[in-house]
């Protein structure tokens, strides 16, 4: 009912989105950075309880970590919602892949490249039929 970091930051150093055309479906993740520490994290999204939920327990696991530890924890979390259902699967590629560009958001910003955000496509929706 009250899912932990969700909503934007404010000046964030990175900002992603994972979103799926064919549904509509969207996942915006945002950074705050520190060298390699992910000072605070945030996400938002337009998709279902479990994207809110997914969204909600990936930011408490890499909030103020590292960003090497984030990417073990992002591939873990991939292996652990694998062995579910096939929508908590999409839901999970929905979150790991707004991280994903959020991260290619931060590195072009530090090379200087004037990027707003960076959309990766998916190729599966969130709401998907078991």
């Amino acid at each position: 009912m009250h899912p932990k970091n969700y909503g934007p930051l404010e000046n964030p150093t990175g900002v992603g989105v994972g979103h799926s055309e064919e549904s509509g479906e969207f996942v915006i993740f945002y950074l705050d950075s520190n060298n390699e520490i992910l000072q605070n994290v945030g996400y938002a999204t337009n998709g279902c309880h479990d994207t809110v939920v997914l969204g909600s327990m990936f930011t408490e696991m890499i909030k103020g970590e590292s960003r090497e530890y984030a990417r073990v924890a992002a591939l873990k979390l991939r292996d652990k919602v694998a062995l579910g259902p096939v929508k908590q699967q999409a839901c999970a590629q929905m979150v790991l892949t707004a991280f994903e560009a959020a991260g290619i958001n931060e590195a072009q910003r530090a090379k200087g490249v004037d990027e707003e955000l960076h959309a990766i496509e998916i190729g599966i929706k969130c709401e998907v039929e078991e």
